[in-house]
């Protein structure tokens, strides 16, 4: 595993740690099947996601992957690294 994977992995898992009462959410974000009425970031992420990926073109979805590309990329180069390539 590299150093990406692993931040990666750690971001997930403080995402599931972090919750959101039930009462402080839009009623489509809600998750009541909880015995505490709360609901993760992860989950809320996820919900996000799904409901974005809904409203989004192709060439929209595109657009915003090359910009996290692009910024991924400017980083390396600020950084003095040479570029790694990303798959898409």
């Amino acid at each position: 595993m590299n150093g990406y994977e692993l931040l990666a992995q750690y971001v997930k898992q403080i995402k599931k740690c972090f919750t959101v009462p039930n009462n402080l959410l839009p009623e489509e974000f809600q998750d009541n099947r909880m015995v505490y009425d709360q609901v993760s970031l992860a989950t809320i992420e996820k919900k996000c996601d799904e409901r974005d990926r809904c409203t989004l073109s192709n060439f929209e979805e595109e657009s915003i992957e090359r910009a996290k590309r692009v910024e991924i990329y400017r980083k390396q180069i600020e950084q003095g690294k040479e570029i790694e390539y990303l798959p898409m």
